[in-house]
This record gives structure tokens, sequence and C-alpha cells, in this order.
């Protein structure tokens, strides 16, 4: 599903270089379930960044079932993004003014569907997530557990092949962060999907069926 040879990235800022990524390289397969594992800093969310084509390498080949990214257009970059990977985040990156199956469906929406046929298939991915009952919710009105499982709906709702998340239970208590590991964990079994974790969290990282550990943007195991 993903590959990356030797990636490394540098970012500079006032004449001063940071090297997030020293020659990252990995694959993961399709179907499983990993956690990318490592302190803050460490380099593991510019690692999944690069991996779902929100960040560009400064060096080194990054692959998506088998081809190359940096020879994809920005036409080719935005459907992969759109349709192969669902992304969930630590800040959920919920739109205020819109209610949980109004967030969930958005994609769908700017992908050009009908509102009738994305509210539609919303409330299904709602109700798969344990959120049947708050569809019209806004996020305000939500707990920070039922918030991210809107956006791990909204990760969903364009069936991609992979789920990238970002830290999802570093906003959440103790209780919330296991059951939105569990979710995931679930979803996993029923589909299957490639679900690649970022985390600092050892003992969530060990629900995983495969650690990758980044100390100082390298992959030490």
């Amino acid at each position: 599903m993903f590959e990356l040879q030797d990636v490394c990235k540098v970012y500079e800022m006032k004449g001063v270089e940071t090297h997030a990524l020293r020659g990252a390289t990995l694959e993961i397969r399709k179907g499983e379930y990993v956690a990318i594992l490592g302190p803050s800093g460490s380099g593991k969310s510019t690692l999944m960044h690069i991996m779902g084509c929100l960040d560009t390498p400064t060096k080194g080949g990054v692959f998506v079932e088998g081809r190359k990214v940096s020879e994809m257009n920005d036409d080719e970059l935005a459907r992969i993004r759109r349709e192969k990977i669902g992304f969930v985040f630590q800040a959920y990156n919920l739109i205020p003014g819109l209610t949980a199956i109004e967030n969930v469906a958005l994609p769908l929406r700017l992908g050009g569907h009908g509102r009738g046929e994305s509210q539609r298939k919303a409330k299904e991915v709602l109700r798969k997530v344990g959120l049947g009952e708050r569809t019209t919710h806004k996020p305000n009105e939500l707990s920070g557990g039922e918030q991210q499982r809107v956006a791990i709906a909204r990760s969903l709702i364009n069936d991609p092949d992979a789920i990238l998340a970002d830290e999802p239970t570093g906003n959440l208590d103790t209780k919330s962060g296991k059951e939105i590991f569990e979710l995931l964990e679930n979803l996993h079994k029923k589909t299957g999907k490639t679900i690649i974790v970022v985390t600092h969290d050892i003992n969530l990282a060990k629900r995983a069926h495969r650690e990758i550990r980044i100390m100082d943007g390298k992959i030490v195991n």
C-alpha cells in the first residue's frame, strides 16, 4: 500500500534547518494494522503526512500502491487523498457551523454528489461508529470522543483503502481514547482496511499488529 525509500525531510526557517526525517525506509502492506510510535518531535507525524501525500519529501522515493508520488500530477494526488486515503487528526478538524451529518457528508458534496445521497451515506456511516442518534448535533454539542467518531466517519465516507490517524486520542481522556482505538480495531477486523495510527502511547501502540518505532527522524525498530 505504502513504500518509502530513503526519505528525508528538511524544514528551513530563518536559515535554520530542522531534519524531521533522516533516511526513512519502510513498507506497509494492504490490510495491515500498524502503529507508528515515538516521542513528540520524533518525526512520526511528518512520516504519516508524507505517506498520505499531504507533504513532499526533500529526498527519497514515496510510492502509493506501487506508483511513485513525485510522478503524479495535482489531480491524481487530489484523487488519492480523496478516494484512497481517509485522514483522522488529533484536533478533529470538524467545521463548527455544520452538524455531524453535514461534516461527514462534506467530502461527497465536494466530489459532486447530491445532498440527499450524501446525507443518506453519511447517516449510515455515523450509525456504524455509534452516533446514529447524534446526526443533527454540531461539534460544540458533542464530547471529544464523539467529535473524533464524527471525524472517523468522515474519513470513511469515500470507502478508502487506508485510514491514517495522527494522534487520534491525543485530546481525549483515557476512557474515550481506549474507545477510539477499539473502534479502529473493529473497523480493521470488519473491513480489512489498512489502518495506520500515529501515537506516543506505548500501551495503545501494542494493540496494533505491528509497531514502527521512530526516534530523531530515524526508524529505529
